[in-house]
């Protein structure tokens, strides 16, 4: 009874049902295993219009930014690329300064002449996935074969294959191996390099609610940021060049005006990044107590202190801009993954699965000869490794990259390594790699402020010291301790002081002459980078796991994960591999959502939000008096139903990082949206799926048309894009 019941419940969230949310981010290139769901729910396309080598389908309309970093699409025939405003924020606190704050007024470009080219931007169409399982699995047998599989084996796997097909393509390609290697892929990708920043709102629109309203449900937020991609005439990728025009893509996708109704048909197609949801119960427990406790503890630490000096000066807010978001989404995030893991008892469902998968191994000889053993390998690795992780973790959060001197002081210390490989003791200012080390006084200056910086510094050292043995600590940071009586803080503010990689002047004047090894050891930053050793830090974790085990952790992970595969398998179900950056889909239905009992919220949210909302007094809640004046005027135009304005809305599909940005498309395959957060009773989704709690929070298209149209004028580039 018992395994017949844990079966049905995973057949239905897996495979489908009238219930809960279809749980899956589905390879385009196999999207005949699922398209009989699609059809279920809805969708009016046929499968080769979703996706196709040929002309792509409406997928390829579809881009990745920066090798992953979010989502975007085609709007238009003159290479409009729409995607989140917060996948473009490092772009705008870039191009922003005081004077000319793009992050707080906006930025639209009143024509081509005005669009701002953006430094090492990309963004990558898929042109075609290509099944290279048999190749990748006769070069896996080859190295085994000589005794020398190892850690990095998979890569030169990786490796051998795309140096092979880079030779006979124009395209870039990228082989991927999924489910450790049961199936391997390569993708091929072209790839434009002249991108250009075309319009933005300004923070109160696109980020209006903040850390108040991340990861919540209602929010109000208008998340878009607009780029254009330029290509040679023939429109082939190619750097920037004002002989550069506009690209015509294969694919545009049309916006629809209609909005959506609560049931509607709702598919995401994006380029999620990394889940783990083949992870064991241990691993799931290790990241519940020990990993995200020290994260949230530290960054909120963290946020802290750039915070209050963000505060005090606005130009400091400017230069923290970016870092401050960036650990705000994170710390946010693993703090309400931790509350979700507790709250749905994740691990203890992990358990109950392999209490049913180990039944299974037992029951077959051959099974048993694989996998057996897997389980309790992995629960006295994991006991074993607890005290070793925990200083990992200390190590990464409160030393390892929390404050710029440090990184440019581990940069320099990498340096010496490099030399004493070499059996160099003189660094020389016309070295090629001396001026390379010179070019990294780039982090000292731009988005750098000594102040805050030192104050990072001694808060975080502080907890390096209280939770990390000393014996960790090596003796160049013990010395320093032990002259400075203890006392952390005046130990790193001398050291700060004193040392050549805390100003971006005295490293230039450093580096600019001939130095030998001693000397460079002889920096009190360069000391401590020195004597605070990773290998340390991963050598106990990995020193750990083979006492226990007798192997690397992540063998027995590998194997867990083939165990997992095999009894789902056996079990009929149809499994997707974990995120990896490469296209996904992703089909449900505009849901509203029941998050606690005697709780009920609409699948949409209005204007109306930002009147109520609106706060001076809070940062993240203030707006112009231009928005208020629109919204109060209440002319919505086109873009409104039923005289109102609808902002946000949300739908079940199954997302993670990485799909920020992506097009949120209805059955017939229309623009009506673009995903941008998940709720918080989704955060535990990079393990485990919530089947009828998890939710996707997108910008309803029309919304970002009225912005366009009312508050910038935009209507040029309305103009361009193709409505329905």
């Amino acid at each position: 009874m018992y395994r017949k019941l844990f079966c049905l419940l995973l057949a239905v969230v897996l495979l489908g049902g009238e219930v809960r949310a279809d749980e899956g981010m589905w390879m385009v290139q196999h999207l005949e295993k699922v398209y009989p769901q699609l059809r279920q729910r809805g969708v009016k396309l046929p499968l080769h219009e979703i996706y196709n080598e040929q002309d792509g389908g409406v997928a390829a309309a579809v881009v990745t930014l920066d090798g992953g970093m979010g989502t975007g699409s085609m709007i238009s025939e003159e290479g409009l690329m729409i995607t989140n405003h917060h996948v473009a924020y490092s772009d705008i606190c870039d191009l922003s300064t005081v004077q000319r704050n793009y992050l707080e007024e906006g930025f639209w470009a009143r024509s081509r002449a005005e669009e701002i080219p953006i430094r090492g931007k990309s963004v990558h169409f898929l042109r075609k996935v290509v099944d290279v399982t048999a190749e990748a699995d006769s070069i896996v047998r080859d190295i085994q074969s000589r005794g020398k599989w190892g850690m990095m084996s998979m890569r030169k796997v990786v490796s051998s294959i795309e140096k092979k097909y880079a030779r006979t393509t124009d395209c870039e390609v990228a082989c991927v191996p999924m489910w450790h290697g049961k199936k391997t892929y390569l993708y091929y990708y072209d790839v434009y390099r002249d991108v250009r920043l075309v319009a933005a709102p300004p923070r109160d629109i696109a980020a209006f609610g903040g850390d108040f309203d991340n990861w919540t449900w209602p929010q109000h937020k208008g998340d878009f940021t607009i780029y254009r991609i330029y290509a040679t005439p023939e429109g082939r990728p190619a750097k920037y060049s004002a002989e550069n025009v506009p690209l015509r893509p294969r694919r545009v996708l049309t916006v629809s005006t209609r909005g959506v109704s609560d049931g509607d048909y709702a598919m995401v197609i994006g380029y999620p990044g990394r889940t783990q949801r083949y992870s064991s119960s241990y691993a799931i427990a290790e990241k519940q107590n020990v990993t995200n406790p020290i994260v949230v503890k530290n960054r909120h630490e963290r946020m802290d202190i750039l915070r209050h000096h963000m505060e005090r000066d606005p130009e400091v807010r400017v230069k923290y801009a970016d870092a401050f978001f960036s650990l705000s989404n994170f710390a946010d995030y693993a703090k309400w993954e931790n509350i979700c893991l507790h709250r749905f008892g994740v691990a203890d469902k992990r358990r109950a699965e392999e209490r049913e998968m180990q039944m299974w191994v037992e029951a077959d000889a051959d099974r048993k000869a694989k996998y057996g053993d897997v389980l309790s390998m992995l629960q006295r690795s994991y006991a074993m490794r607890r005290e070793a992780q925990t200083n990992l973790n200390y190590f990464r959060e409160t030393w390892l990259g929390p404050s710029v001197p440090i990184l440019v002081a581990n940069r320099v210390n990498s340096h010496i390594l490099k030399m004493r490989r070499t059996r160099r003791t003189e660094l020389l200012p016309e070295d090629r790699e001396t001026r390379s080390l010179y070019r990294f006084s780039s982090r000292l200056e731009g988005g750098y402020d000594a102040t805050t910086e030192l104050d990072l510094m001694k808060r975080l050292t502080r907890n390096f010291t209280a939770h990390v043995p000393r014996k960790m600590w090596g003796k160049g940071f013990e010395e320093m301790y032990d002259a400075a009586g203890g006392d952390v803080e005046r130990m790193m503010e001398q050291a700060f002081k004193a040392s050549f990689c805390s100003s971006a002047e005295r490293y230039k004047a450093f580096l600019s002459e001939k130095r030998s090894i001693d000397e460079l050891l002889a920096d009190p930053l360069v000391k401590l980078a020195a004597s605070v050793k990773t290998i340390n830090f991963t050598g106990a974790v990995m020193a750990s796991d083979k006492r226990s085990a007798g192997c690397d952790l992540h063998v027995c992970e590998r194997r867990y994960s083939d165990m997992l595969y095999d009894y789902r398998a056996s079990q009929g179900v149809v499994q997707y591999p974990n995120a990896n950056s490469t296209m996904r889909l992703s089909y449900g239905r505009v849901k509203d959502l029941h998050p606690y009992d005697g709780v009920w919220m609409s699948f949409r949210s209005t204007v109306e939000g930002y009147l109520e909302k609106w706060n001076p007094a809070q940062y993240e809640r203030t707006m112009s008096d231009r928005m208020r004046e629109l919204i109060a005027a209440k002319e919505w135009g086109r873009w409104g139903e039923k005289g109102q304005l609808y902002v946000n809305f949300i739908t079940d599909n199954d997302i993670t990082g990485g799909n920020s940005g992506s097009p949120v498309l209805n059955a017939r395959g229309e623009l009506i949206g673009l995903a941008f957060d998940g709720n918080r009773e989704s955060m535990a989704g990079g393990v485990w799926f919530h089947p009828e709690l998890s939710r996707t929070v997108c910008v309803d298209i029309r919304f970002v048309m009225w912005v366009l149209e009312k508050y910038a004028g935009a209507d040029d580039l309305i103009a361009e894009m193709r409505l329905k």
